[in-house]
């Protein structure tokens, strides 16, 4: 569906009714409503595209504007991850058992993202038994992937909120300092730059489109990780994009 399209719930202002749809409406009768078509809505699928369209414009802008690119980089990156929450919970309450599901599924009782990944191959009770092993790529890549996404909601105190910027004169723009241009002077280890796993940094002014390149990047990895795990169920006849839909 291209931007700007209504899409499936969407209101468009109608005109007024023609001459003789008046009269006749006037006279008691019944308007045509016209054709209705109905829609099973994949968020996973909706997510991810618009994911995709901010992550490409984040690209294009990034030699017009840093900080444009960089806001956009922030909208791609939580796209990403919603995306990838609607696709374990869609898959949890479609293939899993439901008295299971719900341990998963339930949005009064949400359980961590990651913890929903790795439970998911038990709740469906398909691919090989156990749990997935968060030691093994891309798992320990994904979790700090959520780790950047969670110290943005939970941003702590202002020590852990510090971010540093450097510019090679006082006058001149500055920019997100890099683990390998800290100062020997400056008591600061690279952890609190970027994620060392994922080198994604921890200030979301710092985002840029390769850092996005990088968080889909592990995302796709995940996805196809647990979909092996899961012996092809999770993306079985791409039903995880499939929106299905028939004339009502």
């Amino acid at each position: 569906m291209a931007t700007g399209e209504p899409g499936p719930g969407s209101a468009k202002r109608a005109g007024p009714p023609p001459v003789g749809e008046r009269d006749r409406l006037a006279k008691g009768g019944q308007a045509s409503t016209g054709w209705v078509i109905e829609t099973e809505v994949s968020p996973f699928h909706c997510l991810y595209q618009d994911a995709l369209h901010f992550h490409s414009q984040s690209r294009l802008t990034l030699p017009r504007s840093e900080s444009e690119a960089s806001r956009l980089a922030r909208a791609a990156l939580l796209l990403y991850l919603a995306s990838a929450e609607a696709l374990v919970h869609q898959a949890a309450v479609e293939l899993g058992h439901p008295e299971l599901a719900a341990i998963v599924a339930d949005s009064a009782r949400p359980l961590p993202l990651l913890d929903v990944w790795r439970l998911l191959p038990s709740i469906l009770g398909a691919g090989r038994p156990g749990l997935i092993d968060p030691g093994v790529a891309p798992w320990p890549q994904f979790a700090e992937l959520l780790a950047l996404r969670d110290s943005w909601a939970y941003p702590g105190p202002p020590l852990m909120r510090r971010a540093y910027y450097r510019s090679p004169a006082k006058s001149a723009p500055y920019e997100p300092l890099l683990p390998h241009e800290i100062p020997p002077t400056l008591p600061l280890t690279p952890d609190r730059i970027n994620f060392p796993r994922t080198g994604l940094p921890r200030d979301p002014y710092a985002l840029r489109p390769n850092h996005l390149d990088t968080a889909r990047g592990i995302l796709d990895a995940g996805i196809e990780a647990l979909d092996r795990r899961l012996d092809g169920a999770l993306t079985l006849d791409n039903r995880h994009r499939r929106e299905l839909t028939r004339l009502v």
